[in-house]
């Protein structure tokens, strides 16, 4: 499933605030993304279509079993290609992680996961190479 930049940005904040919170309101969302609510309300509608969330969203927001497998198979190419922003061209937090989701929206999937490759290999070696330095 493709998404744009913004339901990435949704989903994946969805997915940690569940991982915290016993229920995901509309608000937490607001607060997270700094937007409003009436924004918040817009994607979750949107959400709901595509199955991600429940379609009662009201008073808590729940992801569907498509949203949860969505969102955990981009949270884990999202942590490699932050890992790339951060670590290897050495962006700020908040510039890793905007880039990493217009990434994630914008290049197909064999891309992203070649780039996840290449990261993870990369970040391997360097790691190696420190320990081997500091024996």
């Amino acid at each position: 499933m493709k998404l744009c930049a913004g339901q990435y940005k949704y989903l994946l904040t969805v997915y940690e605030l569940s991982k915290t919170l016993k229920t995901v309101r509309s608000v937490d969302i607001a607060n997270s993304l700094s937007v409003t609510r009436p924004s918040v309300s817009k994607m979750l509608k949107c959400m709901a279509r595509l199955e991600l969330i429940e379609p009662e969203y009201a008073t808590s927001v729940i992801m569907t079993d498509l949203g949860k497998e969505t969102a955990k198979n981009l949270s884990v190419n999202f942590n490699t290609i932050n890992m790339f922003f951060t670590e290897i061209l050495k962006l700020d937090e908040h510039s890793a992680h905007e880039q990493s989701i217009l990434f994630l929206a914008s290049f197909p999937e064999t891309t992203v996961e070649k780039l996840s490759a290449i990261t993870r290999n990369t970040i391997k070696k360097r790691h190696k190479k420190a320990h081997e330095n500091n024996t």
